[in-house]
């Protein structure tokens, strides 16, 4: 612990887990919760729910974070300008309410905002009304030049909440590079994301086949699901002592349907629909590996979980994954290429290719535990009052 007085830390997110939305930014929620082993927490959202006829406010305790989530009414007028007005004028409303529960103790000595668009506004406000400065975490693929790319409105935007931070802290050095695009500085380090040891820790599985495993939020564009599935198919016709395990809070309706079509649902591809945090760290346990086929990343939490877990993983290499993933703790591939991923796969499964559980277990605890984490953000905070 540190000799220092721990801060109030405000936690302003875009993206966090709440009732329309129960998974959303569950890698921010970690962050918090590893921060709060050090300093106060509290996290505020505010979301737009299209079931909500007026200004909702939930204040609830998540083990040492209090998480404030406001809830306001989706504008429903057709006309862009108007709407976004209209959507402005409901959010500050909602702002005001959450920000009143902030302040019930005492003021935040630091703005961490998680994510900038687009609740980025909130955060120059603080820092120009009541003298609190920022720090920007930032996760978003919309930075990256993909198919869900930011608009040049909100690049703009961006720029703008950039521009005004104390820090900027993306989770890649990939994910770094886009942001200097938009905004370059000196004042950007990057920190990971998080995962909790006590939570994911290796374990085995009796199933009579070698099981693989892939947690995402099945984003196609990103994701490749359907290349995965293409992928087991051609296996399959090869070997039968395997099956992949795919679980997913997104829509899988068409990898379901193609492996249908294919002939492999639920003897070599099986869907699992949203699981706790809990339930996914038991799922990783007796897995041969991680596999993900992605075009494009950051640097996904799923990577390090399954090294906490004591398992490899197969991922492309693409982003912010080749910062991490090498030689030591998995097996890196093209994007897009099917061949690559079976014969990766194969490696594993022939045991032509192995890993140490337990170093992969050290590595992770070294690397994105709470502790290590927390330690990271503290050092900057500690900076940033020393300053002030």
């Amino acid at each position: 612990m540190p000799k220092n007085k721990p801060l109030k830390i405000l936690f302003l997110c875009s993206w966090y887990p709440n009732r329309t939305n129960k998974t959303l930014g569950n890698f921010i929620q970690k962050h918090a919760e590893a921060i709060s082993k050090i300093h106060q927490v509290d996290t505020l959202c505010l979301v737009s729910d299209p079931n909500c006829e007026s200004v909702e406010c939930i204040v609830k305790k998540n083990n040492n974070v209090r998480e404030i989530i406001v809830y306001y009414p989706s504008s429903k007028n057709t006309l862009p300008i108007i709407n976004n007005l209209s959507k402005i004028r409901r959010q500050f409303t909602a702002f005001k309410i959450g920000w009143k529960k902030v302040i019930e103790d005492k003021k935040p000595d630091l703005t961490h905002l998680n994510v900038i668009y687009p609740i980025g506004l909130w955060a120059m406000y603080l820092k120009k009304r009541k003298n609190i400065p920022y720090i920007i975490t930032e996760h978003s693929s919309g930075f990256q030049n993909e198919k869900n790319a930011y608009s040049k409105k909100i690049l703009s935007f961006s720029k703008k909440v950039l521009s005004k931070a104390e820090y900027i802290i993306p989770v890649s050095e990939d994910l770094k590079s886009h942001l200097q695009k938009v905004h370059p500085g000196n004042n950007y380090r990057c920190i990971s994301n998080v995962v909790n040891k006590n939570i994911f820790n290796p374990g085995i599985s009796n199933t009579p086949k070698k099981q693989f495993i892939h947690v995402s939020t099945a984003y196609e564009p990103a994701k490749n699901i359907l290349g995965i599935v293409k992928t087991i198919k051609a296996l399959s016709l090869k070997r039968k002592d395997f099956n992949l395990q795919i679980i997913s809070d997104g829509d899988t309706l068409a990898a379901h349907e193609l492996a249908r079509e294919l002939g492999i649902l639920n003897s070599f591809v099986v869907f699992h629909d949203t699981k706790t945090t809990e339930e996914i760290a038991k799922m990783y346990h007796g897995k041969e590996a991680l596999i993900l086929f992605s075009n494009f990343e950051n640097f996904p939490c799923v990577i390090p979980e399954a090294w906490m877990s004591g398992i490899p993983v197969i991922a492309t290499s693409v982003n912010g994954i080749p910062e991490y993933v090498n030689s030591s703790n998995g097996i890196l591939i093209e994007p897009k290429d099917q061949k690559a991923l079976e014969n990766a796969m194969n490696s594993i499964l022939d045991n032509n290719k192995t890993f140490d559980p337990e170093k992969l277990r050290s590595y992770a605890i070294d690397h994105f535990s709470y502790e290590a984490i927390a330690e990271q953000y503290n050092s900057i905070y500690q900076k940033i009052k020393f300053q002030h």
